[in-house]
């Protein structure tokens, strides 16, 4: 545990770039828009539509922050697999480091919107701050959870791209790679379209309603052609079950290939 520990502070010292990056980006980005939008008294409402567009973006964030991890591992492969520990440990080491950078990134963005649809005076709707809250809660653990199943897939996809690459050449191993991808994913909507994938994941029924029915009624105000009706939602335990299966497979095999199939 203490190997593994070491490793991840590494993995996080390391990862300074990837992290602060996207910071400063989004802080340019915030001036930028809050400048342009001064200019027609909109400011705080264009700084929150940044926020929340940028906050949907994270949901690539682990998988980006891994490609540059990995990219820069690449280059010294030798070094990075003759450490002692397993493959999965040093997958996870980088995984543990890319959600720290992540949560960080999403209060900043997170305390960015909350300020400026405090501030905003032209929001056409109106959200209690404690329902707001929920939905910040709800949404952000879906974010997270979407992102560490494409963080998987981006693991898989990458120790693929490894072993073809020991025979062909870096370009040739990206297209199959992406075939591969292509092809995977297909077959997999494919799958989820199909009655073997709902008898799977459809039970343990979860009725937010009442939840969605509160924020919902919050916004129910006419403005111009705009209203927002109650609706009921229904989720499945089932769903996030496989889903964690799904990763937890992905994540394996892609230690798997790092412990048996990479060469040194």
């Amino acid at each position: 545990m203490n190997a593994w520990l070491s490793l991840t502070k590494k993995e996080l010292r390391l990862g300074t770039t990837p992290f602060i990056i996207p910071i400063i980006a989004f802080f340019l980005l915030v001036a930028l828009v809050a400048y342009i939008g001064s200019r027609f008294d909109f400011a705080s409402e264009a700084v929150a539509i940044l926020s929340f567009t940028v906050i949907g973006i994270q949901v690539f964030y682990l998988a980006y922050y891994l490609l540059f991890s990995l990219g820069a591992e690449k280059r010294k492969m030798h070094l990075w697999l003759h450490n002692p520990i397993s493959g999965s440990a040093l997958l996870l080491a980088k995984v543990a480091a890319a959600l720290i950078s992540m949560a960080l990134t999403f209060m900043i963005t997170a305390v960015t919107l909350a300020v400026a649809i405090g501030m905003a005076e032209n929001i056409p709707f109106e959200i209690s701050w404690s329902t707001m809250a929920q939905v910040g809660m709800l949404g952000g653990l879906h974010l997270f959870l979407v992102a560490i199943s494409f963080a998987a897939w981006f693991l898989f996809l990458w120790m693929v791209f490894l072993l073809l690459n020991r025979t062909f050449g870096t370009f040739i191993s990206f297209v199959f790679t992406f075939i591969f991808f292509i092809t995977a994913t297909g077959a997999y909507g494919w799958f989820t379209e199909s009655a073997i994938y709902d008898a799977l994941t459809m039970w343990g029924a979860i009725n937010i309603e009442v939840f969605v029915t509160e924020v919902f009624m919050s916004m129910d105000l006419p403005v111009g052609e705009f209203t927002a009706q109650a609706g009921p939602l229904t989720i499945y335990f089932g769903q996030y079950f496989f889903e964690a299966v799904v990763t937890l497979i992905l994540f394996f095999a892609a230690a798997w290939m790092l412990d048996r199939k990479v060469e040194v």
